[in-house]
């Protein structure tokens, strides 16, 4: 029987924590559940997203990427523009068939803020399928987020 995947874990680059974690809770909402002095790492919750930081202790990783499905893409840019994030783009319909923006964080790493369009094959039967689906209405598991990339994902 071929091994059982359970879950993933982003863990981003950060070059100052105590910063990050700031930014993360002031400017992008999340709640800050660890921040370790020894070794400096933190974690950041929103919902069901989880995402991890590591300061020095990745020294070949400059930046990362991780895809943040959300119920809602439009009402996540207005109050991240209300804070005062730092946006790479505008929210648009992508071709995979979500609508997402871009934002960048203190250390530079990329966040792909999105959700499924109406209609598109990914707002239906794919995210039924997927365990407490509650905070994970933007779940995609079938398009690319940019052309001849992979899909969605924290990577």
């Amino acid at each position: 029987m071929p091994a059982r995947f359970l879950n993933a874990t982003v863990i981003l680059p950060a070059h100052d924590l105590p910063a990050t974690a700031r930014y993360y809770r002031e400017k992008l909402g999340f709640s800050i559940e660890i921040l370790w002095e020894d070794p400096p790492y933190g974690v950041a919750v929103r919902g069901q997203a989880v995402i991890e930081f590591g300061q020095q202790r990745f020294p070949d990783t400059a930046r990362g990427v991780c895809y943040v499905h959300v119920g809602d893409v439009d009402e996540v840019y207005r109050e991240f523009a209300e804070a005062g994030a730092h946006f790479v783009t505008a929210p648009a319909d992508r071709a995979y068939g979500c609508r997402d923006f871009r934002v960048r964080d203190n250390n530079g790493n990329l966040l792909i803020v999105g959700s499924p369009l109406p209609g598109s094959p990914l707002s239906e039967g794919v995210i039924a399928a997927l365990p407490d689906t509650r905070e994970r209405q933007g779940e995609d598991r079938a398009g690319p987020p940019d052309a001849g990339a992979r899909r969605p994902d924290c990577r």
